[in-house]
């Protein structure tokens, strides 16, 4: 299916504004800043009517967390969402106006973990907090059962990495998860970071950044831990995974290689490949391909989290 024209514009666009920019600007500090004027203005924009937003306080949690939903009823279904932005970046109002619409269509709300960033926490320090939100909800009552843990780009990375670490605890792995356009290999190895590098709108090529997320988030560890590249992890005993990623970005190899380790593994894996569409084109809420795809995911986690469950809903409500 070809993509449709509002793509095509949003792809003009970001190829001429977005990709230059993060290119060319040479500190963390001003693409923050850019980031946060866009976050601030379109990304408000973006926010559905309706959308309920609760600030949540975590115990002994050294991050910010927020409760989002579409509305204000009880809900069987909770996502844990990990945001993207390489690992250095927030933009808290786009993915909101993103989660709440996956929100509504998947009848859940969400945990919105705001783990801390590098550089000024290296790994594992986004790791370490993810873990303590999923720590969290399970002493709250909720059932991993009822859990998805779901994350964008880096979120998406850092969605894997959080399975294994869970996995590792020994504690109950959750329902499923949902990787938006991840970025699974910090080590830059795949072929598809070369090959997409010019058909990638969004997204500059490694040795064209003026800022790199892998030297200033991998801190001491290797860049191929698989804590830190979750591409390289032992997949075994993980929950279901469902994957949406561009064909014509370059994190598209991260995807695929995912995908054939975990069926090596006899993990369920999904990914659904979308032709020429931005990097985590699911946060444009104008496109139609935005909307289809959070069909999709929405779908998955109703199929992983039926209604038919009875778990400890009210109990974690009311908490």
């Amino acid at each position: 299916m070809m993509q449709s024209w509002q793509t095509d514009m949003l792809n003009l666009q970001l190829s001429l504004s977005m990709k230059p920019l993060f290119r060319f600007l040479g500190s963390v500090d001003r693409v923050r800043t850019l980031v946060k004027v866009m976050d601030l203005t379109v990304g408000q924009l973006g926010i559905p009517r309706h959308t309920s937003r609760k600030a949540v306080r975590i115990t002994g949690a050294p991050f910010d967390a927020e409760w989002v939903c579409h509305d204000d009823k009880p809900k069987k279904r909770v996502i844990l969402y990990l945001p993207g932005g390489a690992y250095i970046l927030r933009m808290p109002n786009t993915h909101t106006g993103m989660v709440s619409r996956l929100c509504r269509l998947a009848d859940a709300k969400a945990l919105m973990a705001y783990y801390r960033l590098a550089p000024e926490h290296p790994f594992p320090a986004c790791l370490d907090d993810a873990l303590l939100a999923y720590r969290w909800l399970l002493k709250k009552g909720y059932a991993p059962e009822q859990i998805v843990i779901a994350g964008d780009s880096a979120g998406g990375g850092l969605t894997l990495s959080t399975l294994l670490a869970i996995r590792d605890a020994g504690l109950p792995a959750p329902a499923c998860a949902y990787m938006l356009s991840p970025l699974l290999d910090v080590s830059d190895s795949a072929a598809s970071r070369w090959k997409n590098a010019a058909s990638d709108k969004a997204l500059p090529a490694a040795h064209q950044r003026a800022i790199n997320p892998r030297l200033l988030y991998v801190g001491e560890f290797a860049i191929d831990d698989p804590r830190v590249s979750p591409l390289f992890g032992d997949y075994h005993g993980l929950p279901p995974l469902y994957v949406q990623v561009s064909d014509s970005e370059m994190l598209l190899d991260d995807s695929l290689r995912m995908a054939r380790r975990g069926h090596s593994y006899q993990v369920e894996v999904k990914v659904d490949i979308w032709r020429k569409v931005p990097h985590v084109w699911q946060a444009f809420a104008f496109l139609p391909e935005s909307r289809d795809a959070l069909k999709k995911a929405a779908a998955f986690i109703r199929e992983k989290i039926p209604e038919s469950r009875k778990h400890k809903a009210n109990a974690a409500e009311a908490a």
